[in-house]
């Protein structure tokens, strides 16, 4: 085979898969109004993030090594890795509803939310590629300190994003609502 031929099924293969994960269906469909602001009122994951900061800290466990017990410390952080890897999918999870969030809030109000869908998947994307960084470095046993603080604040950034947006949506459907009282008013009054 020719590296033109193998190049172009490579193409094909990439284009095919981005194709594929383009169709998916989102995991969480919103249907304007009450639920989309009443996911945003939930609370994140993300401010947990000093709790496991804490828990995957070595410092934590090594007094058990001190006092003769390394077989529990090691059983000890690696169930703490598992429960910081937990706590990453539901970040991951919750970091793909405050996507789905800002499309919704797009669709109900455009020109008050302007993240643009190429923005959305840029910004997925990143978010899917640091958290398989996070991934791998607890699964290796590093300390991804690093990582999850990026994680936390990609998600903390997006979350006040989506409740600026929120507010000036409120504000003008206030304006709105006032606005048209005025008219109705005028017009009684003639």
């Amino acid at each position: 085979m020719s590296a033109s031929l193998l190049f172009f099924i490579f193409s094909a293969l990439v284009v095919l898969s981005l194709l594929l994960w383009a169709s998916r269906p989102p995991k969480h469909r919103f249907t304007p109004g009450l639920d989309v602001f009443e996911a945003l009122s939930q609370s994140r994951h993300c401010f947990r993030l000093a709790q496991v900061l804490q828990a995957l800290r070595p410092e934590d466990t090594q007094y058990l090594q001190q006092i003769g017990q390394a077989a529990l410390m090691q059983a000890l952080r690696q169930q703490r890795r598992r429960i910081a890897q937990t706590y990453l999918d539901c970040l991951q999870e919750e970091f793909e509803t405050l996507l789905e969030i800002s499309r919704a809030l797009a669709v109900m109000s455009p020109e008050v939310v302007g993240m643009e869908e190429m923005e959305r998947w840029k910004l997925s994307l990143a978010f899917a590629a640091n958290c398989a960084y996070v991934r791998w470095r607890l699964r290796l046993g590093l300390q991804p300190f690093s990582g999850f603080t990026l994680l936390s604040s990609m998600a903390t950034d997006i979350t006040r994003q989506l409740d600026a947006a929120t507010s000036r949506i409120a504000e003008a459907a206030v304006r709105t609502t006032e606005g048209s009282r005025l008219g109705r008013g005028n017009i009684d009054g003639l």
